[in-house]
């Protein structure tokens, strides 16, 4: 009996071009996402930032045009931010300042006392400290004034496209979403398709509205917290908080340790309370806030969160962390969505 034939692998010349254009295409592809990963970040900021503020637009525009409902937004958030950051920056200049003044005054104290007298002048402990607190401020600016205009000039355009990409966005969204779902022909398709992607929207970012409202608050106790206790730089420590507290477990931890630490350095007692403080308000804000958003939204799971914090931490920094969380958050919401019931 005659064994079936074998059957060959044929290259033509017409599928090698082709295997070699898409191979030089997929890497011409890569090249072109790496060199622009800026502006990519930059439209991916924006679109969040639109998706979050889309629910105050629409409220508002149901009362005034749509235009002049996302100015009154813009306006809003803005003034916010500026606030915030006027408060952390007005604290740091001023902590800055006290301790250019008391730093030499106890250095002083420090060489004249008996017990480290002499070994704060063999280790030439004034000069070191004077040093330091004179290049304190240099340090906040991030370097020379060269540097810090330089610094500034890149973040002033990465402010300016992303508040221009997000108006964009909140103007323009719902024609683009709509024109997007009109690609799809099959008309049941297109309605299955446009439910799942409301309901993924609606449950992923009102979990993050809510994680982004739990981060707030946080950030507020933590300043109430340290400017009752009188530590140094209540607001930029309540908005290192705030910015740590979306993160789970250690992230409440990371945030409240700088104003444990300083209270603990001036009294022990102090610092201990405040320590205990921190422990009951994460308890309750797990227990209570973090529950009742996950009863109305969706439940991501602590080790989604965390790995992509960190992912997004290690790529591009803290701002990243918060644009991998979302995406993460997004991923499960339509994930939940589409999984069969």
């Amino acid at each position: 009996m005659a064994g079936a034939p074998a059957e060959r692998l044929r290259l033509t010349t017409g599928s090698a071009v082709r295997t070699v254009l898409l191979f030089g295409g997929t890497l011409a592809a890569l090249r072109i996402v790496v060199a622009s990963q800026r502006v990519i970040g930059w439209i991916l900021a924006a679109a969040a930032i639109a998706a979050l503020l889309n629910p105050v637009v629409v409220l508002l525009s149901r009362r005034v045009p749509r235009g002049i409902a996302v100015g009154i937004v813009a306006i809003g958030t803005i003034a916010a931010v500026s606030f915030v950051t006027y408060g952390a920056v007005n604290d740091l200049v001023q902590e800055t300042n006290k301790l250019q003044e008391a730093a030499p005054r106890r250095v002083a104290e420090l060489e004249d006392s008996e017990r480290f007298g002499d070994f704060a002048r063999d280790v030439k402990l004034r000069e070191r400290v004077e040093r330091l607190v004179q290049s304190a401020p240099e340090r906040l600016r991030g370097g020379t004034p060269a540097e810090a205009l330089r610094s500034a000039a890149t973040r002033g355009v990465a402010f300016l496209a992303t508040g221009v990409l997000t108006l964009f966005f909140l103007l323009h969204g719902p024609k683009m979403l709509a024109a997007a779902a009109r690609q799809i022909e099959n008309p049941e398709h297109r309605a299955t398709a446009e439910r799942a992607a409301r309901c993924a929207y609606e449950r992923g970012f009102g979990y993050v509205r809510r994680t982004l409202g739990m981060s707030a608050m946080a950030g507020l106790v933590t300043f109430l917290v340290a400017r009752a206790a009188d530590v140094p730089g209540p607001a930029p420590l309540g908005v290192w908080a705030a910015l740590w507290d979306v993160v789970p477990f250690l992230g409440a931890f990371i945030g409240t340790l700088p104003v444990v630490v300083l209270a603990a350095a001036v009294d022990p007692a102090k610092g201990t309370l405040l320590a205990c403080l921190f422990v009951g308000y994460q308890v309750f804000e797990q227990v209570v806030l973090q529950r009742r958003t996950e009863r109305k939204t969706l439940r991501v799971g602590p080790f989604l969160t965390v790995a992509g914090a960190f992912a997004g931490l290690e790529l591009y920094g803290l701002g990243g962390a918060l644009l991998v969380l979302l995406i993460v958050i997004l991923v499960v919401a339509v994930a939940d969505e589409l999984a069969p019931n």
